[in-house]
């Protein structure tokens, strides 16, 4: 039988090597990922440590610990499915009772944020969804979530220019939509009764940001910008860049690890070409 041609084989073991690794591309049309983080917003709960425990899977427990009031955790990574979340003083051992526990599910490509309201006395969690969708170029994407425990209602208005209200006459533990504004500086105010705060912003094109009505240990207001987005630098990172559902540092750690088999496999191939090449030779000599 004619042996091949070297070019040809060449081209049929790169194509084959291409087949053997085509399983391992992450499959865009189904993410396994998504991500949760806490926010702890209640002003008389000293600081927590929270558990998300996997109910369906038997997978490890997630661990935040020391949780103080007014902060708002990084975004965790998760496996899709889901999740007893239980959070218990700081420093309490495992077997304390919790001080609020709930479930949530984590879904693939989403991000939840799981909040604490409310007084010592009368703790309620919130599961809220996410929005990380891409704002229109130029703009900003803001919402307001109100946790200020005063007893009467919150408007918060944001000044660039013109003024803009975003939320009226909230109640503790509303959520907003989220509201796209052109990107720039802005003068946030909030109010409840005869309590108001004053801060400024600076919101760039693309960022997506929770604004979190708190209140201050003299019992005054006090508005915290957190973001939200992929585009700000926080995770979920690579959420807006690739369209929803894959982190770009996976997608990096995968094409690493196809890169170097490629490689191996255009060497065995180039080896085995040349080998091919010699023999034809010292036949053609013989």
């Amino acid at each position: 039988m004619p042996l091949a041609h070297p070019r040809r084989l060449l081209a049929a073991l790169v194509a084959a090597s291409a087949l053997i690794l085509l399983p391992a591309l992450p499959a865009h049309a189904a993410p396994s990922t998504g991500w949760a983080r806490l926010a702890h917003l209640s002003p008389d709960t000293r600081s927590v440590d929270v558990r998300l425990a996997p109910l369906d899977t038997g997978g490890s427990v997630t661990r935040i610990d020391d949780v103080a009031y007014g902060a708002v955790s990084d975004y965790l990574a998760l496996p899709a499915g889901e999740y007893a979340v239980a959070m218990r003083p700081a420093g309490s051992p495992e077997s304390a009772t919790p001080v609020i526990q709930t479930s949530m599910t984590v879904k693939a490509g989403a991000a939840t944020t799981v909040a604490v309201f409310g007084r010592n006395s009368d703790l309620k969690v919130q599961v809220i969804p996410d929005d990380l969708r891409t704002p229109p170029a130029g703009d900003a994407s803001v919402r307001v979530i109100q946790a200020a425990t005063g007893g009467q209602p919150v408007t918060v208005t944001a000044t660039s220019g013109d003024r803009k209200t975003l939320v009226s006459d909230a109640a503790l533990g509303d959520v907003s939509a989220y509201s796209d504004v052109p990107a720039g500086e802005w003068e946030l105010e909030a109010t409840q009764g005869s309590a108001t705060d004053t801060s400024r912003v600076d919101l760039r094109s693309g960022q997506i940001a929770s604004l979190f009505v708190l209140e201050k240990a003299d019992g005054g207001l006090t508005i915290k910008r957190v973001l939200d987005s992929a585009s700000a630098g926080d995770l979920p990172k690579g959420y807006l860049a690739t369209g929803g559902g894959f982190l770009v540092h996976q997608q990096a750690e995968e094409e690493s690890m196809l890169l170097p088999g490629l490689a191996a496999l255009l060497v065995a191939a180039s080896a085995g070409t040349i080998g091919v090449a010699a023999a034809r030779r010292r036949r053609a000599h013989a």
